[in-house]
């Protein structure tokens, strides 16, 4: 083997051993953060399942504004403006009902 050829080998071999060093250096990292992540995920998942719940419960109110004037005063002191728009006969043949619409 040649000298030069002796020199690559040995580089080559020093970047292979600090290179295996970074990668469990870097796993032990991620590691770590993987708590924070998984609690970061959940807060996500709970603040969704918040918002969807406010939204079902803002819905029923609107709805049941339409016959209590209270309710509509609140949404409206509120900036919830509820408008009722006819909807139109289904093809089954059922008889027509009002179709509630929220605009904030």
């Amino acid at each position: 083997m040649k000298a030069w050829q002796y020199l690559v080998t040995v580089v080559l071999g020093a970047a292979c051993l600090v290179l295996a060093l970074v990668a469990i250096s870097t796993t032990g990292d991620i590691q770590k953060m993987q708590p924070v992540l998984q609690q970061q995920q959940m807060a996500i998942n709970n603040a969704q399942r918040v918002m969807q719940t406010g939204n079902s419960i803002l819905q029923e109110m609107a709805l049941s504004s339409v016959k209590n004037e209270k309710m509509h005063k609140l949404l409206s002191d509120n900036g919830i403006n509820v408008q009722v728009q006819p909807q139109t006969p289904a093809a089954s043949g059922t008889s027509s009902s009002s179709k509630k619409a929220v605009t904030p």
